[in-house]
């Protein structure tokens, strides 16, 4: 009774993330973020049922799905660490080498080719047998390894988030509701998954697994994961997005953190205009809040903080401000110059994001504000 209860809760959780992955690919205004959330998502559910399938022993049934779950919990690592980076500004977007970001899962891919060519019995004892290095069948000995790398990889982007957020975990903003019992809940369930497969792996090349007990790990984890898919579907429908609500948690800790009270402040400022005005740093399309704030010899979120302060704006509006500015200047001055040209010259990385934020300013379009000045 208990494992039919655990195989529905693991395959409703792979719908259900594949669902939540198909919402944000239908958003009528899609950013970076909702890109990259539908990855993570997608991810999850191709894992999910995997490993339903395999706890299921329906792997014979369905050969395909074997070892899908590998190069898919590969990709959930960058996915994950992007919908993370991708929240700090509506208009990120993704750069070239961001790409290589996913080079590990198809690696792990092409890993499994031989893999994927072999028939459903032999699949189904590969993957039903512990990864362990201390076997002394080739193919399970390979198999391992690629295990390893893939929980390597996963590990390695979690220690990174766990490092970014680790600001959070001060007894005492937890006592003062500071932090949001979401994030508690969806940390306390992402950590031990992500451990507790490490562990039980190292401990198969110590240890003589039954299959039993290994299959009993991978059903844990499957319905861990559901529960970290449920609590991310149900903030999302409270308090708004996971990421987003994370963002803004992790940035008033920091706030309260920083000290500016013992930063010369009017120093700042006016190195601050200093570095727009005159040099024009704004033109610069991969400025950033930390590229920024390295210019000023100061932490990035003191520097937030003193803009959103003594600019009442956050850090994009007060960049996208001076670039909207300085295009209006150059469409006045050089009135052959394409708009296209204009919004590169500026820093603005797309011109889609530039007629955005230049109708927002203006509350006209870059073409009908140069039509207007022809027209005076």
């Amino acid at each position: 009774m208990i494992d039919k209860v655990s195989w529905f809760l693991i395959f409703f959780g792979g719908s259900m993330s594949w669902t939540i992955a198909l919402g944000q690919l239908i958003e009528r205004k899609k950013q970076t973020f909702n890109y990259m959330f539908a990855g993570f998502m997608f991810s999850v559910g191709a894992v999910q049922f995997s490993n339903g399938i395999i706890v299921s022993d329906k792997i014979a049934d369905h050969p395909y799905f074997a070892f899908l779950h590998l190069p898919f919990l590969a990709l959930a690592g960058p996915t994950f660490f992007f919908c993370f980076k991708s929240v700090i500004g509506a208009d990120y977007r993704l750069k070239w080498k961001d790409f290589f970001h996913a080079l590990p899962a198809l690696l792990i891919g092409l890993m499994l080719i031989p893999y994927f060519k072999m028939g459903a019995e032999m699949k189904k004892i590969i993957i039903m047998t512990p990864p362990a290095f201390i076997t002394g069948d080739p193919k399970i000995f390979y198999y391992s390894g690629i295990v390893d790398l893939v929980v390597v990889i996963v590990l390695g982007y979690m220690i990174f988030f766990l490092k970014e957020c680790s600001s959070m975990f001060s007894i005492s903003f937890i006592r003062e509701k500071k932090v949001s019992p979401f994030f508690i809940i969806i940390m306390f369930i992402i950590y031990p998954i992500g451990f507790l497969l490490f562990f039980c792996l190292v401990g198969a090349n110590f240890v003589e697994y039954t299959e039993g007990f290994y299959l009993h790990v991978i059903q844990t984890l499957s319905v861990l994961s559901f529960l970290l898919t449920f609590m991310i579907f149900a903030m999302s429908k409270r308090d708004g997005n996971y990421f987003q609500v994370l963002r803004k948690q992790a940035e008033k800790i920091r706030y309260e953190k920083s000290k500016i009270k013992n930063l010369d402040l009017e120093l700042i400022l006016s190195r601050i205009r200093s570095l727009l005005t005159d040099e024009k740093i704004f033109c610069d399309e991969d400025l950033n809040l930390k590229s920024f704030a390295r210019e000023l010899e100061i932490g990035s979120y003191q520097l937030s903080q003193i803009i959103n302060e003594n600019f009442n704006k956050n850090f994009n509006a007060f960049i996208n401000e001076y670039r909207i500015e300085e295009a209006k200047k150059i469409l006045e001055d050089d009135r052959d110059r394409t708009i296209v040209s204009v919004s590169c010259a500026v820093g603005f990385n797309s011109p889609a994001t530039f007629y955005e934020w230049f109708y927002k300013i203006t509350g006209i379009s870059p073409s009908k504000f140069r039509k207007e000045i022809k027209e005076k």
